[in-house]
């Protein structure tokens, strides 16, 4: 229960490995993906964890392999977020960059497609903004969080 069955070395190895791949895996995945999980989505990630979990710990069911692969994971999970707050660089590269979606009340298509945004999302985000026709938006931008926020033409009066 407690002797691992593998090299704790290799352990920590795994998890570093498979944490930067899935980190990797899910930038290519894009902002709204991420941003916006669905049920299915939420499925999804949580078939991902038991798909990969045995990989972690090489089928090693110790609970020092256990608590070696979570301490790797929150160890790794800390340093990402310490190198994001320091470098502007990672911080673009891990977390992505804000698009602009609408400039001037004119859907700007090539990033549209670019994140996958549908009409009909980017309409629903305008809507729960309180705006009502596009020509009222002055900006809208897909944050890296996948949020969509909107300035109106009257906002920047203000």
């Amino acid at each position: 229960m407690l002797v691992p069955t593998q090299p704790l070395l290799e352990i920590v190895v795994r998890v570093c490995v498979i944490y930067a791949a899935l980190l990797v895996m899910v930038r290519v995945a894009g902002k709204r993906e991420v941003g916006q999980l669905s049920a299915l989505d939420l499925l999804a990630m949580l078939v991902l964890s038991e798909t990969v979990s045995p990989a972690l710990t090489a089928q090693d069911t110790s609970l020092t392999a256990a608590l070696v692969a979570a301490g790797t994971l929150l160890a790794a999970t800390a340093l990402t977020s310490r190198l994001t707050f320091h470098s502007r660089r990672a911080e673009r590269w891990i977390e992505g960059a804000p698009a602009v979606l609408v400039k001037d009340g004119r859907i700007v298509e090539k990033t549209a497609r670019r994140e996958r945004v549908t009409r009909q999302e980017l309409e629903t985000a305008l809507r729960n903004h309180g705006v009502e026709d596009l020509a009222e938006v002055r900006r809208a931008v897909v944050e890296p969080s996948g949020e969509i926020t909107v300035v109106t033409v009257g906002d920047e009066a203000k």
